[in-house]
């Protein structure tokens, strides 16, 4: 990872110091400090594998929040443009890096653009403005797991239209390899060979109509499989979800929402939820004993509101997410989980910022037909964010 992070910068300082004289360029930075208690009861500290059997956990950390990063932006004459970020930090002292953006682009015309890289997809572009403890262990961060479907950054070629300044049509082919949660690359099969023929296909189309902007958006993603000689079932899952944001704002009020629907939520790439949180659990298809393939079914949703008077804007927050789906026996499952609190960014200087969060969070039970349900637990977050930028 060291060697990544040197020839990113090194990469950096060659767009900053290389390009011809009618190049535009800028570089920054944002650095994301979180200052957190953790307070989980007993049935959420032993879903997440804390402390003895029958205990609650606490802690108190100083993280370098990994969504701390390091651009640089350059354009030149003919419309064509690049940007590079670099992602930094990690848990509990800990440093790392990661490739968040690495993308480029040519306006062909005033209509049309097309770009080639690593980035964010068209599909469910909002988010909520939670941003405390994404190292507290149950990935929290912008309300993935509790609400939001984060589309990730990845691999992909993108056309964008642009119809009029109030509606865009893009469609990105995205890398179709990978899985939302540890369901293995195979999805649910037994180490069957995978095949990917057609990229995943994302859409979003961005409307436009005075302070409110809506954000219809679609993915779909077929998966499929050699099944093993003998082996006689279901060979392929099909995953999609259709989402629709809006935000909006009046005066110093502001709102913003984003809710999704659809199948097989694990199956493709993204980011739903960490690797203990119920519902994105059960948002794997399952292969059930007769070798048939079971669609997991999942919703999510988010609302925040916030108002602004002078530097300060709080944010009162509300999310869920469910899951439906069949264990191998047939037996019908569920999960749900939400959260609520407030966030409230305050500008004391420019380009310095803290952000007092407080953030509720249950993980709420998983039943499964026939048998007690499972408690998984809440937990709470409660700290503050200092966020310093050039």
């Amino acid at each position: 990872m060291k060697k990544l992070f040197v020839l990113g910068m090194a990469a950096l300082l060659l767009v900053a110091f290389s390009v011809p004289a009618m190049a535009e360029v800028k570089i920054g930075g944002i650095v994301f400090t979180d200052f957190y208690y953790l307070d989980r009861d007993k049935e959420n500290a032993a879903l997440y594998g804390h402390g003895k059997s029958g205990d609650s956990y606490t802690r108190t950390n100083i993280d370098i929040n990994p969504i701390t990063r390091l651009y640089a932006r350059w354009t030149n004459e003919d419309n064509v443009g690049m940007y590079i970020e670099f992602g930094l930090g990690g848990a509990n002292g800990s440093t790392g890096t990661s490739l968040r953006h690495a993308y480029g682009w040519w306006d062909v015309n005033p209509m049309f653009q097309i770009m080639a890289g690593h980035s964010t997809t068209p599909f469910s572009p909002l988010d909520p403005s939670q941003l405390l403890g994404v190292n507290a262990g149950s990935l929290n961060i912008i309300g993935i797991g509790y609400g939001d479907f984060y589309s990730g950054r990845f691999p992909q070629i993108r056309g964008t239209f642009e119809f009029s300044k109030n509606v865009r049509l893009a469609i990105a082919l995205v890398d179709p390899h990978g899985t939302a949660v540890a369901n293995g690359e195979e999805g649910p099969w037994p180490s069957y060979e995978t095949n990917t023929r057609i990229p995943r296909i994302d859409i979003g189309v961005p409307i436009y109509v005075g302070p409110v902007h809506i954000y219809p958006s679609f993915l779909w993603q077929k998966r499929s499989v050699d099944l093993a000689p003998g082996f006689t079932g279901d060979d392929d899952i099909n995953t999609y979800v259709g989402s629709l944001g809006f935000k909006a704002g009046f005066g110093p009020f502001g709102i913003a929402a984003e809710g999704q629907w659809g199948e097989n939520w694990g199956n493709t790439r993204g980011q739903i939820g960490g690797l203990h949180n119920p519902a994105a659990v059960l948002a794997n298809a399952t292969l059930k004993n007769n070798g048939q393939i079971h669609d997991a079914e999942t919703y999510g949703f988010w609302v925040d509101l916030s108002y602004t008077f002078g530097a300060i804007t709080p944010h009162l927050m509300y999310g869920q997410m469910k899951s439906e789906n069949e264990t191998a026996a047939g037996l019908d499952q569920e999960a749900k989980t939400q959260m609520y609190g407030i966030s409230v960014p305050i500008d004391l200087a420019k380009g310095f910022r803290v952000r007092p969060e407080l953030m509720w969070y249950d993980d709420g039970d998983t039943s499964t037909a026939g048998f007690p349900s499972v408690d998984n637990g809440k937990y709470l977050i409660a700290g503050v964010q200092f966020q310093i930028t050039f």
